[in-house]
């Protein structure tokens, strides 16, 4: 059914994604409640009314989505699935969101950030209207291949319609497959699209296969074309292509070439049985990261290397680090001694050793100190937020009892990095119960702190969304001191005036605020009797930040320890342009454009001297969108990483 106005009919998953939007969204004549309302209800002080939305009549829906109903809003993520919603780009142009997805980051500072990306990517979502000259589905699919994202690629392709699918798209698909070292189903697309397109692309992927055929006939046909239509200008290929005819391994100069290692590339390479270059490792191309953990032709070591690499960087998922570590062959007295031995050469092999010896060990207590050699080593190497989602499997076999203890603090942690909260719970009061003066359990509790607290685990005593919506319009003034004799004084005209306190309009302080109040006290002498003082107050300066952003307190003496010179610093931030539209963005509920500005924004969490004020923009306007969960995920993964 169509309105007589209607320009196309809507496609079904659009006119389904907008009903599941309309049942799950509050009433907007009704009080903001969930992720818009409470602590961060003034995201950026300012003021803001919602875009057009879609609207609660779910046969209504064509009004909104006519002007956008093509093959460009394919995903595979609906609400349901964790997509942002068919109306994820209301009030954005195609051009800016075309330019926002074409400059996210292919290496995102955090795993919350890629995970966001990923969805953002492949979102079922309506796009703008304007500019119907950029494809956003063709943009999407890059993006994807330069994050080194392929299942999600070839998914998007493959949710395409095959008539709507063009030369760059049907590449995307393909050079996924060549990546993932697929090449038998890459051919087969390849096949499949050989009729439609006449790119040079196609005639090299024609050569591709047929030497993977063992086809010298088709293959030097097909090399003849390529020479004749551009010339041999790609010398890389056809070094890789003589190679590969005539039996022998690519001279220096064409492994010299590989800098910028292309999909085609890594699959000549598997075909000439050569190894990727080992210095790919240090370019940061997720292709050739890839390419090394998929080809036969690759070392141990360097794969076990290139694993550890890529799941830091969410290339590959924990599992299938396990199945490579677990791969490895350490003979019986290796695995038997890991502990006692000399540690591996290379880091990945002694993770490899000691996370096999934590798996085949039946007892809890060995296991347990497995377990924490492998935590210790990993914090000495940076990574120990890594090592905590490669053994989370391994650690829901120790008991949460008061047998460990001494394992209390090692398993709490390791159970907040890898985002298991309902464990961390256990192991955080198996901690507490067993404090005790003859133990360090409460001082590292107390070093712990910000993250417990960020992470939901400890109440701070954070007013509510129904308790900040009664006449405060959502702003918070807990940081005001509370004895009056460290009230601040002013000087003005007629000299010294001591300020009136403002009365009291909100309950007193509860039991937990008064806790929270003395725990950051705490923790703040603690944090500065370390020895870098510079070090001490940027990590200040970063939770304090991470707390605003939802709404934590942070007690005003705390700040003012902070407040002294130098005033000027410098730091790496995100441009003025990126804070302006990232809050303007989330105040107007453009769930799209929000999420890929935290994005941008949260890559400061990547660099010694990122501006911690940045990331408290993005999760307070991921809080703002109801993006509640991803928020908190991202503070607690940046303050792991940094605290390791």
């Amino acid at each position: 059914m169509a309105f007589a106005n209607a320009q196309a009919p809507v496609p079904l998953f659009l006119k389904q994604e907008a009903e599941q939007n309309a049942n799950s969204q509050p009433d907007a004549t009704a009080p903001a409640t969930g992720g818009n309302s409470g602590p961060n209800s003034n995201f950026g002080q300012g003021t803001g009314t919602l875009p057009d939305t879609f609207p609660s009549d779910p046969d209504a829906v064509q009004t909104v989505t006519l002007q956008a109903v093509d093959a460009e809003a394919v995903g595979t993520l609906g609400r349901e699935r964790g997509g942002f919603g068919a109306d994820m780009w209301n009030g954005t142009s195609r051009e800016t969101a075309a330019r926002l997805l074409t400059d996210i980051p292919a290496m995102p500072a955090t795993h919350t950030g890629r995970d966001l990306a990923r969805r953002l990517l492949l979102s079922i979502a309506a796009v703008p209207d304007d500019h119907k000259e950029i494809s956003m589905l063709e943009t999407r699919a890059a993006k994807l291949i330069n994050m080194g994202e392929l299942d999600g690629a070839i998914d998007l392709v493959r949710a395409t319609p095959q008539g709507a699918r063009g030369s760059l798209l049907a590449q995307a698909e393909v050079n996924a497959l060549m990546i993932a070292g697929k090449l038998d189903d890459a051919c087969a697309a390849i096949d499949g699209y050989s009729n439609s397109f006449d790119d040079i692309f196609w005639l090299k992927a024609a050569v591709m296969c047929a030497l993977h055929a063992n086809d010298r006939t088709s293959a030097s046909f097909s090399t003849d074309l390529v020479r004749e239509m551009e010339g041999e200008t790609d010398k890389t290929f056809f070094g890789l292509v003589s190679a590969i005819r005539n039996g022998s391994a690519p001279s220096q100069d064409i492994l010299n070439s590989l800098n910028t290692l292309r999909p085609i590339d890594i699959a000549l390479l598997e075909i000439a049985k050569q190894s990727i270059p080992t210095n790919q490792l240090e370019t940061g191309n997720a292709a050739a990261i890839l390419g090394m953990i998929n080809a036969r032709a690759t070392s141990t070591d360097v794969r076990l290397e290139a694993a550890r690499k890529a799941e830091k960087l969410g290339l590959i998922e924990a599992a299938q680090l396990r199945k490579i570590y677990s791969d490895v062959s350490f003979d019986a007295d290796a695995i038997a001694n890991a502990l006692d031995d000399a540690p591996e050469g290379v880091q990945a092999r002694q993770y490899a050793k000691l996370y096999q010896a934590a798996t085949k060990s039946d007892v809890a207590a060995v296991r347990a100190e497995i377990l924490a050699a492998l935590y210790e080593s990993a914090i000495i190497n940076g990574d120990f937020v890594q090592v905590s989602r490669l053994t989370s499997d391994l650690l829901t076999d120790i008991p949460v009892n008061s047998d460990f203890s001494w394992f209390a603090i090692d398993a709490l942690k390791s159970s907040i990095a890898a985002n298991n909260m309902e464990r961390a719970s256990g192991w955080l009061q198996t901690a507490k119960n067993s404090s005790n003066p003859g133990n360090d359990i409460e001082s590292r509790l107390i070093l712990l702190y910000p993250v417990l607290a960020l992470a939901g685990l400890e109440d701070t005593g954070t007013p509510t969304a129904t308790e900040m919506a009664d006449g405060s319009n959502g702003s918070v003034t807990v940081n005001l001191p509370d004895d009056g004799a460290t009230t601040p004084v002013r000087y003005g005209l007629g000299g010294a005036v001591t300020l009136t306190p403002p009365a009291k309009t909100s309950a007193p302080m509860n039991d937990a605020q008064a806790k929270h109040r003395a725990r950051m006290t705490e923790w703040q002498e603690m944090d500065a009797a370390r020895g870098d003082q510079i070090q001490a107050k940027r990590d200040s300066e970063l939770i304090f930040s991470l707390f605003d952003g939802f709404g934590i307190e942070v007690p005003i003496a705390l700040w003012d320890a902070l407040l002294t010179a130098p005033y000027l610093d410098e730091r790496q931030t995100v441009s003025t342009a990126v804070n302006h539209h990232l809050e303007t963005a989330a105040m107007n509920m453009q769930r799209g454009k929000t999420v890929a500005l935290a994005i941008h924004a949260q890559q400061v969490a990547g660099v010694p001297n990122g501006d911690p004020k940045d990331l408290s923009d993005a999760v307070a306007a991921l809080n703002h969108i109801g993006l509640n969960r991803e928020a908190r995920r991202l503070a607690v993964e940046i303050l792991m990483a940094r605290s390791q």
